[in-house]
C-alpha cells in the first residue's frame, strides 16, 4: 500500500475513482471555437440524467492506472459506496490485499495492511496537497455527475456538443443527443483537480453511468484512469467501515 505522505496523489485518486489502460487526453474545448447557445441552463440540466434520488449505492471493481512524471502504478480496486461513505479495498497485480480506504463527509481513513498502520486525515485539513482534497468528493456523486441548474450562468454549443460554463466557472461538457457528461473542468487553481473525463456510457439497471473515468491533476501533470469491471447499483451495503487489526496505530495527519 503506498503511503498518504509519500504519494498522496495516487493514493486519493484511487480512493475516489475508476481504469484500465491510459487515455489521450482530449482537446478541451474552447469558448471561443464554440457559439452561444439559444439552450438555457435549466433547459440543458434537464437533459442530463440527475440520478440523486433514485441512485442510492454502487458496488464493482476495476483497474486503474495512476501515471505522474516518471511513475506509473497498477491495481486492482474493489469499491461499495453510498451517498454518504466510500469503501475501496486495493489488491495489488497479484491479488495480495495491500489496504483499504474509507471516505466520508469529514474524514479519510488509510489502513496500510502491508505495514500495518493506519493514516486519518480530515478532508478540509490543509497540509492535503495536489489531489489530496478530492478525498471529499463521494465515489457514488462522481459515477453520476449532475449538472446543477441554478449555477449555470452560460451555454454554448457546437455541432456535438453543449458546454455549460457555472457560477464558479467550473466548465461542463455535456453530448449532443445522449445528454451524457463527457468533462467537467475547474477553473480555480485551489482546485483538487483540473479535469475529469467521462466516457463508455453503457444501461445498469436502467442507469446510464460511465464506464470508464479519468482525473487529472491540478497542473495537469498527472492523471488516474479507471476501467470498470464490474458494477451493481443499488445493493444493500454493509455497514462501511475498516475493521482495524488490534493495537494498529492510527497517524494523525
Amino acid at each position: 500500500m503506498i503511503s498518504l505522505r509519500k504519494n498522496t496523489f495516487v493514493l486519493i485518486v484511487l480512493t475516489v475513482l475508476l481504469a484500465g489502460a491510459c487515455s489521450t487526453q482530449r482537446t478541451v474545448l474552447n469558448v471561443e471555437d464554440m457559439n452561444p447557445s439559444d439552450l438555457s441552463g435549466s433547459e440543458l440540466a434537464e437533459m442530463v440524467n440527475d440520478y440523486s434520488e433514485s441512485l442510492l449505492t454502487i458496488t464493482g471493481s476495476g483497474r486503474a492506472i495512476v501515471s505522474e512524471p516518471g511513475n506509473s502504478d497498477r491495481v486492482t480496486l474493489e469499491f461499495l459506496s453510498s451517498r454518504e461513505a466510500s469503501l475501496i479495498t486495493v489488491r495489488t497485480g497479484v491479488g495480495i490485499e495491500g489496504g483499504q480506504i474509507l471516505v466520508d463527509s469529514d474524514s479519510l481513513l488509510v489502513y496500510n495492511r502491508v505495514d500495518g498502520y493506519a493514516e486519518k486525515v480530515s478532508v478540509n485539513q490543509s497540509n492535503l496537497t495536489s489531489i489530496g482534497s478530492l478525498a471529499s468528493l463521494n465515489m457514488l456523486s462522481m459515477f453520476s455527475y449532475s449538472l446543477p441548474a441554478g449555477q449555470v450562468d452560460y451555454v454554448f454549443e457546437d455541432d456535438s456538443r453543449y458546454l455549460a460554463i457555472l457560477e464558479d466557472e467550473t466548465r461542463v461538457t455535456v453530448m449532443k443527443g445522449s445528454g451524457f457528461v463527457e468533462s467537467v473542468q475547474q477553473q480555480d487553481t485551489r482546485a483538487a483537480y483540473s479535469r475529469i473525463e467521462y466516457e463508455g456510457y453503457a444501461e445498469i439497471d436502467a442507469f446510464y453511468l460511465p464506464r470508464k473515468i479519468t482525473i487529472f491533476s491540478r497542473d495537469g501533470s498527472s492523471r488516474a484512469t479507471f476501467l470498470v469491471q464490474r458494477l451493481d447499483v443499488n445493493n444493500p451495503l454493509p455497514e462501511l467501515t475498516i475493521d482495524l487489526p488490534e493495537n494498529t496505530p492510527i497517524r494523525r495527519l
